[in-house]
């Protein structure tokens, strides 16, 4: 495994999305607005370990029509590790990770687990026009119960098994969480956690939180949900055969949320709309819901995530 300190990357504005808003101790670095891009070098890391930087690159969303951000630039305050792992459920393929922590707070925090689109990867929360850390740091700043984001590249994968042989959902499960448990220097605890995901992350963060259950998984905040509700209609990127779909499709599976609080945002012109609000009819009881003129991009899933966040912090902090 590989871990670095690095820069909180930060997009460019996306059209009129809506956005809010020291010393280097070991290998972290606290991270300010006045610090230019080449400013903060690697750290030192352990004797045994390959200390790499992460270049800043585009991160895609699955809808085509999302706009691309520009080359990241430096944001205020956030504390990023970065790091990697060979993955035995991703057919051993390297790993990347990343975790943001609020600056200035010390000692273990809860996390959340961010489970991101198709065609994107670990660093869209952070560079793909989402900016979660900034959310996260707004949240810790304002006097609220802190806690930190973690995200880990799952490919194309679903976050469930697939017939190539890869099992997204068993890297996170199996592989992710007990590496943010073991690694003393993030100072995370997963004993109680909360799931976030958009589009396929979204679909990924129900599965994942339901295997779980309460009173482990304190939380679920989804946008954009990839759900698909016809067993005679769905894409292979999503399920390899309809007994895949049949054994990993949510629809029938709602008991299995009777004890996780729910916030489940979805604009009213996205794909995902009908499907989810069929979902959702089969829920008890019914989740928290938001929905407001908007389709599958940054600039919709932006918008909702200052309330996702503070939902996401207080039931962390119950």
């Amino acid at each position: 495994m590989t871990t670095s300190a690095n820069q909180a990357p930060s997009p460019g504005p996306l059209g009129d999305s809506r956005t809010r808003g020291g010393p280097v101790t070991g290998r972290r670095a606290l991270l300010g607005a006045g610090l230019a891009a080449g400013a903060l070098g690697l750290l030192a890391a352990c004797s045994d370990e390959k200390v790499q930087r992460v270049a800043p690159q585009p991160v895609r969303a699955d809808d085509p029509s999302t706009q691309v951000p520009k080359t990241p630039t430096p944001t205020d305050a956030a504390e990023i590790f970065t790091g990697s792992f060979e993955s035995a459920q991703m057919l051993g393929r390297e790993t990347n990770w990343m975790v943001a922590r609020p600056a200035g707070v010390t000692g273990e925090l809860p996390v959340v687990v961010v489970l991101h689109a198709l065609n994107t990867d670990h660093r869209a929360a952070f560079m793909g026009g989402l900016e979660m850390q900034s959310l996260m740091q707004d949240w810790a700043t304002e006097g609220n119960a802190p806690f930190a984001l973690a995200s880990v590249d799952a490919d194309r994968s679903y976050y469930h098994p697939r017939t190539d042989g890869t099992d997204g959902g068993a890297m996170v499960l199996d592989e992710f969480l007990p590496l943010l448990e073991g690694n003393p220097e993030l100072g995370l605890r997963t004993d109680r956690i909360g799931f976030f995901g958009w589009s396929m992350g979204g679909y990924g963060a129900l599965r994942l939180g339901a295997m779980l259950g309460a009173p482990r998984v304190a939380a679920i905040a989804v946008s954009s949900p990839a759900l698909w509700g016809d067993p005679a209609n769905f894409p292979p990127r999503a399920f390899d055969t309809l007994a895949d779909y049949q054994a990993n499709s949510l629809f029938g599976q709602q008991d299995s949320f009777t004890q996780i609080p729910l916030l489940i945002e979805c604009g009213s012109s996205d794909q995902f709309f009908t499907y989810t609000r069929q979902w959702m009819a089969g829920l008890r009881p019914p989740p928290a819901f938001g929905t407001s003129p908007g389709g599958h991009t940054n600039r919709y899933w932006r918008g909702v995530l200052p309330e996702q966040i503070a939902f996401l912090g207080r039931s962390l902090a119950d």
